[in-house]
């Protein structure tokens, strides 16, 4: 059972790093589709594609390797210069690669839909100038790990190569099984073996998790050193490993290719260790070649050699230098720090109790488990913390296949993708970002003959890019289409009974509406977009990471949509403050100054909800007002100057209690639309304090103190899920 368990465990390691190396595959394809001549990026493909062979093979996984072999093939004639990248190429490879997907998500490498793996295969070995198969369905089935295709051929030129090949003590560890490679080794060309066991241990000393084989052979095959090199290609620094040329049978078109040195494969008097062993368990089908014996005199003109050329050929074991990271589960990582804001908790409850008490000794305790804390508060979200690169680039083929279905020729373009935020706020930014892309694809980008008669470039451009802003991020999907029609939008709404034919509406009120559940201005409904769901999901997906969406758009020049949102979910920097008994926590990063307010500085002002900052005329907000919190409010009052997108505001609040971390607490479904409150934590004497959103605060009050069209309420009440959810501004240069 156990072994089982360590089988199924390897499996799922195979599972996750086939998945980086497909996203990466994908990547590079996609990248080769615009550079086709770029002869490093066919190099990058064709190891990725072997690496899912190797991998898929030494998992049993038998129909993905023999899959992924036939593409392999189809790099390696493209790295020869023997075949050319073409869109065709790379549209066949893009396919495969989700075949691929299919095999590895479903854990069992068997092929997903077998008629099109074997159309797939068909039309690549067509490109490589391979006759079609009368059978292409039963050829894929029963072809062996040895395609159609043998890798790196030259010129059709046979020779014989000596290779020595011994594991590393760790190699079996990492899951490789030696016995898998000599199989692909096999594939090559006539292979014959030889074992040797001169590295057996007594019985007592055998550890059953190391390989003490090692194994010489000859090679009879028209392939080069690199073609070999590249079946041991990720074993090659945690073994021995000799690959050189038998020198009798080396042509001189091929002799450039090889290294001149070939140690001894036994030194005299040395066994090979085969007369106990059965030829069974050397490899499957492989019996093993008669012990080349050298004499002393060839033995110790080998080992000056070897000294003179540091054993040239072959490439010395070097164990690997320790992890340098680890794989961890998410819902580990989400355990953890789940944890760590319990103990913020239970530390801001320990400092309450220790200002109360007066002791220098427990005081001096709760100084130092707070600095504990906040290291590893900090450690812990960092931990959190993912560059968003890897989302960004999973959008070049849904533009690349969209292109290529709308027939329009647009170009993603990424910036930023370095900037980090939250994993929880990552993992929920696909759909949003891929109904954002999807809908400049279809409504936003022009088709050619309307570029060209605005006089735009052929090759539109949408653009992906993301920067830090205070305890935030932007992430912002622009392109340089028609921009939003807002007299278009503003009669589907009217004609949806959105809103009534006479209401007065700005620009920004009229985007806000493209956000409404099932709202489109799209003539006929199609696989791309037009049924009005996009938007709504990212309203609803922004909304439930206590975003904003602002839409900045210009007709004629394009429209670019914002994404505001926090950097973490889980635990912030605040300020504590407090009118009367309700308690609210101020983002640090948003908080500039504290100043007071008092009985005069409001007498001066005329009763106006303004205060002189150093010159400067700030309008405040008070939060005993805006909560009406009805009770006096005390002589002198405190401002808290924060930035927000709409400028600088002040928060009027009784008493500045100091900084805190601040565990966020979700408040549940039933507060889901109090868009000015984005959380609430538990203080150290278990009051609960709301954490509150200044952009949000700001925006509602602007709106409040703001009356609607005539006959119409403040647009805060006529639509108040789209009006704090998304807000949408107009600007003279968008995109």
């Amino acid at each position: 059972m156990a072994n089982k368990g360590n089988i199924e465990n390897f499996k799922h390691s195979f599972q996750e790093e086939a998945r980086e190396i497909l996203a990466e595959l994908e990547a590079t394809l996609l990248a080769l589709h615009q550079n086709p001549h770029d002869l490093e990026l066919v190099g990058k493909a064709f190891r990725g594609l072997h690496t899912i062979k190797g991998s898929g093979a030494m998992f049993g996984f038998e129909d993905l390797a023999v899959f992924t072999h036939n593409l392999e093939n189809a790099f390696d004639e493209v790295r020869n210069e023997r075949l050319a990248v073409t869109p065709e190429l790379i549209n066949l490879t893009l396919a495969a690669l989700d075949q691929i997907k299919c095999m590895v998500e479903d854990g069992v490498g068997v092929l997903a839909d077998p008629a099109v793996c074997a159309d797939l295969l068909s039309k690549v070995r067509r490109l490589c100038g391979v006759p079609k198969s009368e059978a292409d369905h039963e050829a894929l089935q029963a072809i062996p790990a040895a395609a159609t295709l043998s890798p790196a051929m030259v010129g059709g030129t046979v020779c014989d190569w000596q290779i020595h090949f011994a594991p590393g003590p760790d190699l079996m560890r990492d899951g490789t099984n030696p016995l898998l490679l000599l199989r692909e080794l096999r594939q090559l060309g006539s292979l014959q073996i030889q074992a040797s066991l001169a590295s057996l241990p007594p019985l007592e000393e055998l550890d059953p998790e190391r390989c003490y084989f090692s194994w010489d052979m000859t090679l009879t095959a028209a392939c080069t050193r690199d073609a070999i090199r590249d079946v041991f290609i990720f074993v090659e620094e945690s073994c021995e490993l000799t690959i050189a040329p038998v020198s009798s049978t080396v042509t001189p078109a091929l002799e450039p290719l090889f290294e001149p040195s070939l140690e001894p494969r036994l030194r005299p008097g040395q066994k090979s260790g085969l007369e106990s062993i059965p030829a069974s368990i050397l490899a499957p089908g492989m019996a093993p070649a008669a012990p080349v014996q050298l004499s002393a005199s060839d033995a110790i003109a080998n080992g000056l050699k070897d000294q003179r050329s540091g054993a040239a050929g072959r490439r010395p074991y070097n164990k690997p230098d320790n992890a340098a990271s680890i794989r961890v589960p998410a819902a580990k990582l989400d355990q953890f720090v789940d944890l760590v804001g319990e103990l913020v908790t239970v530390q801001a409850r320990l400092s309450e109790i220790a200002a109360q008490r007066n002791d220098t000794d427990v005081i001096a305790v709760s100084e130092e488990i707070e600095r504990l804390t906040s290291a590893l508060r900090e450690n812990s979200m960092n931990i959190r913390m993912l560059p968003i690169r890897a989302t960004f680039e999973r959008f070049r083929r849904l533009v690349h296949d969209l292109a290529r279905d709308l027939g329009k020729d647009v170009e993603l373009t990424i910036e930023g993708a370095d900037t980090e935020l939250d994993k929880t706020v990552i993992d929920q930014l696909g759909d949003p970002l891929m109904h954002l892309i999807r809908n400049s694809m279809d409504h936003g980008i022009e088709p050619a003959e309307a570029r060209a008669a605005a006089g735009k470039s052929p090759t539109a451009r949408i653009h992906l890019s993301a920067r830090h802003s205070g305890a935030t991020v932007l992430i912002a999907v622009s392109d340089d289409g028609g921009g939003i029609k807002a007299d278009a939008v503003r009669a589907r709404a009217v004609e949806r009974g959105l809103v009534s034919a006479d209401a007065q509406l700005t620009e920004a009120e009229v985007f806000a509406l493209i956000f409404e559940p099932g709202f489109s201005t799209a003539p006929q409904v199609t696989d791309v977009s037009g049924r009005g769901v996009g938007m709504d999901v990212v309203r609803q997906r922004v909304e439930s990471l206590r975003g904003i969406i602002d839409v900045a758009s210009k007709p004629g020049v394009g429209t670019s949509v914002t994404l505001r949102l926090p950097l973490t979910l889980a635990i912030i920097d605040g300020l504590l403050v407090s009118v009367d008994c309700a308690y609210f926590v101020l983002p640090l990063a948003n908080t500039l100054e504290c100043i007071e307010l008092t009985q005069q500085d409001i007498e001066r002002a005329n009763g106006k909800h303004v205060a002189n900052v150093r010159g400067e005329i700030i309008p405040y907000i008070r939060l005993r007002q805006h909560f009406n919190i009805r009770t006096a409010r005390p002589e002198i009052e405190q401002i808290m100057v924060v930035e927000t997108e709409d400028g600088r505001f002040g928060l009027v609040v009784d008493r500045v209690l100091g900084d805190c971390q601040s565990v966020i607490k979700s408040l549940g479904r039933f507060y889901k639309h109090v868009q000015v409150v984005s959380g609430a934590t538990i203080l150290g004497n278990g009051c609960v304090a709301l954490i509150l959103a200044p952009d949000r605060l700001v925006q509602e009050a602007i709106r409040a103190s703001s009356p609607g069209p005539r006959g119409h309420p403040p647009a805060a009440t006529r639509n108040n899920r789209t009006a704090s959810g998304a807000r949408a501004r107009t600007a003279s240069g968008a995109a």
